[in-house]
């Protein structure tokens, strides 16, 4: 507990990151979401970025009154669960909202993700659920009292009432790193909202990671700074070793997945052989320029560039450190961030030649990374410490 409140400390400001110029950058950014068109995706039916864009002015520190996040929230929660990127974003917005007063409809997120969860234990892009309907809805329910945090920030409301959720069917075959690794966000935001999941959906996802790892070390040499002895680099892909190397984005998200089961399975993250071996891959192929690879599919190397630092951010937060070998990834990223952000306030190409992303998908994971925003792992759930 104590080295992880250093680590938070340390983290408030970065090596060579001015302050005020993120803070500014972040303002406008902030002021482009506002306008911005909420971009969903056609070809995996995904129906808007309603809940990432939600997750981002949240954490940019834009209140529960703001107008846009009640268009949001209006818009999410009114809307059915459909697709695995939505969903587990749309729980870690209402635990970071409201835990205890949105605690049922988190219910229906687990619900959802646990009946899209593959038989091999990864997540696809998920299919809508009858389970769903057998969990209670939280109309009527108060909102929780503010509490003052002891950093100034709001606390998140004592979860008072566990709810169970329990599988009601099971996903296709076979699903990919990338919606495997939201769904592990999900499920720890349902976790830390004290919804009880079957510890076999934990087991059976991790069981799925270790076996979509890289089997041998992707590069030779000594163990990269910070990490246990006999520690080597091995990576993720998108779908499996066994067709491709592992690259930047599904690594790191990777990475953070297997610290929050660690987490959730009260097993020591630091000591698990593949998480720091996906951080020692993380160490030697470093960059904050290029989603280093190469990808699945004919991509620029700086497309999903911004996904990829979003999970990043998620891997270093998790797991504690702000190092990835002799790399600060904060520093490095922040700065690097702030070097290209468009003068309209807004991240990415536009548009984004070959890539799947878009300027508005883009802005969010800048901000973001650029806010620290994922809650690191302490042993109360009661208690959320988020670096400015």
């Amino acid at each position: 507990m104590f080295a992880a409140l250093l680590f938070l400390l340390a983290a408030q400001s970065a090596p060579g990151v001015d302050d005020q110029k993120v803070q500014e950058a972040i303002k406008k950014g902030v002021a482009w979401l506002r306008t911005a068109p909420s971009h969903g995706s056609e070809k995996i039916k995904i129906r808007s970025a309603d809940e990432l864009i939600l997750l981002t002015l949240l954490h940019a520190g834009v209140g529960a009154d703001d107008a846009k996040v009640k268009e949001l929230l209006g818009r999410i929660l009114g809307s059915p669960l459909e697709r695995t990127y939505s969903v587990s974003l749309q729980a870690v917005c209402l635990e970071e909202l409201d835990r205890v007063r949105y605690q049922n409809r988190i219910a229906q997120c687990a619900q959802f993700l646990i009946d899209n969860q593959c038989a091999n234990g990864q997540w696809f892009y998920g299919e809508s659920t009858p389970g769903v309907a057998g969990v209670a809805g939280d109309e009527g329910r108060p909102a929780a009292p503010t509490q003052a945090a002891a950093n100034g920030k709001r606390a998140k409301p004592k979860v008072e009432k566990k709810v169970p959720v329990t599988r009601t069917r099971t996903g296709p075959a076979t699903g990919d790193n990338s919606n495997s690794a939201y769904a592990a966000l999900g499920l720890r935001a349902c976790f830390d909202a004290g919804i009880t999941i079957p510890q076999d959906v934990f087991v059976l996802a991790v069981k799925a990671l270790r076996e979509g790892q890289a089997f041998k070390a992707e590069s030779k040499g000594p163990t990269p700074k910070g990490l246990p002895s006999g520690s080597a680099p091995r990576g993720w892909c998108y779908h499996s070793p066994q067709t491709h190397r592992g690259y930047l984005s599904m690594t790191a998200g990777a990475v953070a997945a297997m610290t929050l089961y660690d987490y959730m399975l009260k097993k020591e993250w630091k000591k698990d052989a593949a998480v720091n071996d996906g951080l020692a891959w993380l160490a030697v192929n470093f960059s904050v320029t290029e989603n280093v690879g190469p990808m699945e599919w004919e991509c620029l190397p700086e497309n999903e560039l911004y996904y990829g630092l979003y999970a990043m951010e998620r891997a270093g937060m998790l797991y504690g450190t702000p190092i990835f070998g002799e790399h600060n990834w904060y520093s490095e990223g922040a700065q690097r961030l702030l070097a290209v952000q468009n003068a309209d306030g807004s991240w990415g190409e536009k548009p984004a030649e070959k890539s799947w992303s878009t300027p508005t998908w883009d802005t969010c994971f800048a901000i973001l990374f650029l806010r620290r925003a994922t809650a690191p792992l302490v042993p109360s759930v009661d208690r959320y410490i988020a670096p400015k």
